[in-house]
């Protein structure tokens, strides 16, 4: 009885142990997956449907703090911009594991876990007045609707090759249909480079008497205190950033940097990392980590030096979009400016031609992402904290949105263009510098708003500087030979045009 009695406590006791080893193992590998899945750093970003986001919003909600929407503890400080100095020492934790975000599907209906289908708004204007009325409050039968006025203040910090070109087309046609003030060069379109900007480069016939500007759109390089003398206090601070191999890439196609180097990106991987890293910036002012160099920061900063500059972008800028996520930045940008969809509507700007472009192989992307490494940081940076607004903004209602831009930009382009060509086609209206770049034939050549979509930078910024020269300082314009000589095209770029 007694052994009876001991060895099925034996087996008891084997049972007892064997089954909570099974537990636990079953325990850590779900752990170890969990992790694993919520812990997505470094990321390649490919496009594919944004909806796969809302599979992370669980995890993220368990983590706690800084997916679902809710405040960060290194969330952006108001600046005081009256002040010349500016403290900018906003501890901040490492750089968050990146969440893949993708893009929306171009269809006319947003997927959601495979259930039901949500149409495209048909009239993708009056979503965009719908979205003006913000902060409903329902008191009994009483509802208050609080119209969200338009911001008309714009700091755009416009980067190289970073799509940047494309954006500044909105806040150039938005100034100009609304007669605000643009800082302007006296010719060309830089204010500031490889110099860090000071307010006296903007020309005072350019200025009106308060010496502050509406929009900010040209190139320059970020001197945040004298960018902050020509701007407005309640001035919204926008840029753009890209993938940094895809824009060195760019870059150095673009300005045939091949010429002045003596040698194409395909040689790189045979070069150490050490020569490369001390070519000389072409023209002083394009080279390695760009992006970085564009924000007014020295390209060879160390880890210390790149920190604080994350610290104080995040606290100047109030958007940073992303090439990647075009349409999701604009929708951003048009919520953060309260303006309509066909405010932000916009084509294509400056872009090469698929023909023109180059793919480059693996060991190549490897060197270029590693002499480029402090734009990498950077980068990795301001995609993060893109998904985590596309989060707080809400996964269904982006896919919506982008797909009511696009179904407006694909209206437009019906209306609008006639065929996508070359940039020194013979029948463009506003020929490129280079057909490199595409540019659009204008199907109505009457139509104003088609003309200024389709306007390339140059001949757009001629046609703004004119008309606030005009509107601010009257004076007789300059003798036709000159004007010849600064732009050739058919069309006269000084026939104004007139808005309704």
């Amino acid at each position: 009885m007694v052994l009876l009695t001991r060895h099925r406590l034996r087996k008891t006791l084997l049972f007892l142990f064997f089954g909570t080893s099974i537990l636990l193992a079953v325990f850590m590998f779900y752990d170890r997956f969990s992790l694993k899945k919520a812990s997505a750093s470094n990321i390649f970003w490919e496009n594919s449907p944004v909806s796969e986001i809302k599979k992370w919003i669980n995890v993220a909600d368990n983590e706690g703090e800084t997916r679902g929407g809710t405040k960060t503890p290194f969330e952006r400080k108001d600046i005081k911009r009256e002040n010349k100095t500016v403290e900018l020492s906003l501890d901040r934790a490492d750089v968050d594991d990146a969440i893949t975000l993708t893009e929306v599907p171009q269809k006319d209906v947003i997927k959601s876990k495979g259930k039901a289908t949500t149409p495209v708004p048909q009239d993708a204007k009056e979503m965009g007045k719908e979205e003006q009325e913000e902060g409903e409050k329902e008191d009994g039968n009483v509802t208050e609707k609080q119209q969200c006025e338009p911001k008309n203040h714009v700091m755009f910090l416009k980067t190289h090759k970073c799509g940047s070109s494309t954006v500044q087309n909105i806040f150039l046609r938005y100034a100009y249909k609304r007669n605000l003030t643009l800082a302007l060069p006296a010719s060309g379109n830089y204010l500031g480079s490889p110099n860090p900007f000071q307010a006296s480069m903007v020309p005072m016939t350019l200025l009106p008497e308060n010496k502050l500007v509406d929009i900010f759109a040209v190139h320059t390089r970020l001197n945040y205190q004298q960018h902050s003398k020509v701007l407005y206090r309640d001035t919204k601070w926008v840029t753009i950033v890209r993938e940094p191999t895809a824009l060195y890439e760019s870059l150095y196609s673009f300005y045939e940097m091949k010429r002045y180097y003596g040698f194409g990106l395909a040689n790189f991987m045979n070069m150490d990392l050490e020569t490369l890293e001390k070519f000389p910036r072409y023209a002083k002012k394009l080279g390695r980590n760009q992006m970085l160099f564009d924000f007014g920061y020295s390209p060879d900063a160390d880890v210390a030096e790149l920190r604080r500059a994350l610290d104080d972008l995040d606290k100047i800028f109030d958007l940073v979009m992303v090439v990647e996520f075009m349409d999701e930045s604009l929708v951003l940008l048009r919520h953060l400016l309260c303006w309509s969809q066909e405010d932000v509507l916009v084509f294509t700007k400056n872009a090469r031609r698929e023909k023109f472009k180059s793919s480059l192989d693996i060991r190549t992307k490897r060197v270029l992402r590693t002499i480029n490494s402090a734009d990498g940081i950077l980068y990795d940076h301001f995609v993060t904290r893109h998904i985590k607004k596309v989060l707080e903004f809400g996964v269904e209602k982006m896919g919506k949105e982008v797909a009511a831009l696009r179904a407006l930009r694909e209206k437009y382009r019906r209306r609008c263009v006639t065929r996508e060509t070359g940039g020194l086609d013979s029948d463009l209206l506003y020929p490129e510098y280079s057909d490199l770049v595409n540019a659009y034939i204008v199907a109505n050549r009457s139509d104003t708003e088609c003309r200024l979509l389709s306007m390339p930078e140059i001949p757009l910024l001629m046609q703004v500087r004119e008309a606030q020269r005009r509107r601010l300082h009257p004076f007789p314009p300059p003798p036709p030979r000159a004007r010849k000589n600064e732009m050739k095209s058919a069309v006269d770029p000084y026939e104004f045009l007139e808005f309704n």
